[in-house]
């Protein structure tokens, strides 16, 4: 028997873990759906004052800026993991595939 060091993962295999990362990434702190509300409100913020942001982001019952920065900064590196993994997945089923 090869050793497992050698042994390469099939292509269900390969899949069921990126249904796990896809998974990961939707139940993710970015991901929710009010942080990504909160953020199209800020894109969107035109020529509002940040009083007048953090007002409509309380009217809809969405993070204010602070808490979207906290959000940011303490869930960027495990979003951008997620993702490095997903994509090396992805490359990995796309090179079995060929």
């Amino acid at each position: 028997m090869m050793p497992s060091i050698f042994r390469r993962e099939s292509v269900p295999e390969l899949e069921a873990k990126l249904e796990e990362i896809d998974a990961d990434i939707a139940r993710h702190p970015i991901a929710s759906e009010k942080v990504k509300k909160a953020h199209r409100i800020v894109e969107n913020r035109g020529d509002k004052s940040d009083a007048d942001l953090t007002h409509a982001l309380a009217a809809s019952g969405l993070p204010a800026l602070e808490e979207l920065g906290r959000i940011q900064l303490e869930h960027t590196g495990s979003w951008w993991r997620l993702h490095r993994a997903r994509n090396k997945i992805i490359t990995k089923i796309q090179k079995l595939k060929r």
